[in-house]
C-alpha cells in the first residue's frame, strides 16, 4: 500500500518532527487522491446520466439542463461534512500513473458525448469505475497511515503529560 512501509515502519524511533513531516506528506497525498476521486465520481455520474439519456431518448440539451441535479447528488460520494480532509482548492501534489490513468478524469470524453459510440461510453464507464475504486482503496490506505502517525504523536504527548505530572 502507498506509503505503508516507509511511513509506518519504525515510528517509535522517529522524532516528533519526522512524524509531523510524514503526516503532512501523507495528508498532501490524501488530498491529491481525494481530489482525483471526486473528479472521477463526478465524471461517472455524468457518463451514467448520458447512458440513461440515450436509453430514454432525451437530448443533449436535456443532459446539460440536468447537470446541476446530477452533480449535486451524493451517490457514491462522501458529503462535505464527512470528508477527512476538506481543502478549499486543488491539491499542490500531482499524481501520475505509469499508464496515464489519471487522464481519465480530464480527457475529451465529456466534450464529445454526443458523438461517442455506446461501446466507447461503456468502456469509459468501466475504466473510470475501476480507477475510482483504485483511488478509494488508496485513500483508505492513506487514512490508515495518517491514523498510525497521529496515534504515535498522541501517545507521545500523553506520555510527556504523564511524565510531567509525576
Amino acid at each position: 500500500m502507498l506509503f505503508r512501509s516507509a511511513y509506518v515502519g519504525g515510528l517509535a524511533e522517529a522524532s516528533d518532527d519526522v512524524l509531523r513531516t510524514k503526516k503532512a506528506e501523507c495528508a498532501e497525498a490524501e488530498n491529491a487522491v481525494s481530489f482525483l476521486r471526486r473528479l472521477a465520481q463526478a465524471r461517472l455520474e455524468i457518463l451514467e446520466a448520458e447512458r440513461e439519456r440515450r436509453a430514454s431518448g432525451g437530448t443533449v440539451e436535456d443532459l446539460v439542463r440536468d447537470l446541476p441535479r446530477i452533480l449535486s447528488g451524493e451517490a457514491g460520494r462522501s458529503g462535505a461534512l464527512n470528508t477527512r480532509v476538506s481543502p478549499t482548492e486543488a491539491p499542490a501534489l500531482e499524481l501520475h500513473w505509469p499508464d496515464g490513468r489519471e487522464s481519465l478524469v480530464d480527457d475529451g470524453t465529456l466534450a464529445n458525448l454526443p458523438v461517442i459510440s455506446d461501446g466507447d461510453l461503456d468502456r469509459a464507464l468501466t475504466r473510470l469505475g475501476e480507477f475510482e475504486r483504485e483511488l478509494s482503496t488508496m485513500r483508505r490506505g492513506l487514512h490508515g497511515v495518517i491514523d498510525a502517525l497521529e496515534q504515535e504523536l498522541v501517545a507521545r504527548q500523553r506520555s510527556e503529560e504523564h511524565t510531567s505530572e509525576l
